[in-house]
């Protein structure tokens, strides 16, 4: 099932952030206010930057990220560029609280392959639920992208 895991290069990337601390699942209930901070101008795929995730209490340490060229128009967001990061990659189709198959996966992939990652790591979504119809869940495509530590 691993050979879908691939190493490639993430190159480095603008993006409108807000820092977010709290119950991850309600994380993507703030989409729309970094959305609307844009005026909606968003050139690539919103993703999840997580630096902690306290897996009992679903608490998590994270950044909401959408690229962009804008300069944001109100509080709370700013703007940051990502550098270029070599990482790991596992694609996961379906809905989101399968999720935690496919982090296993890659989980086990790391400890096999004795690799070190580093955080944050991200979740990209490339197919997902929209602002106003919600969508297949078994057709959401999500990156997961955990950086190697180099060297």
């Amino acid at each position: 099932m691993d050979d879908h895991i691939v190493i490639k290069d993430i190159d480095p990337i603008r993006v409108a952030t807000m820092r977010y601390k709290g119950q991850f699942t309600e994380a993507g209930k703030h989409f729309p206010q970094v959305f609307k901070g844009i005026k909606g101008k968003s050139n690539g795929a919103p993703f999840f930057c997580y630096h902690s995730v306290d897996v009992k209490t679903g608490v998590a340490d994270m950044e909401l990220c959408v690229p962009t060229m804008e300069t944001p128009n109100h509080g709370g967001i700013t703007v940051k560029e990502l550098p270029r990061v070599r990482a790991l990659s596992i694609t996961h189709i379906g809905p989101y609280d399968t999720l935690p198959m496919t982090y296993e996966i890659i989980q086990n992939y790391i400890q096999e392959n004795t690799l070190v990652t580093e955080i944050p790591w991200r979740e990209v979504f490339i197919k997902g639920p929209g602002m106003l119809l919600k969508g297949n869940p078994n057709k959401y495509i999500t990156e997961i992208l955990f950086p190697l530590k180099e060297g």
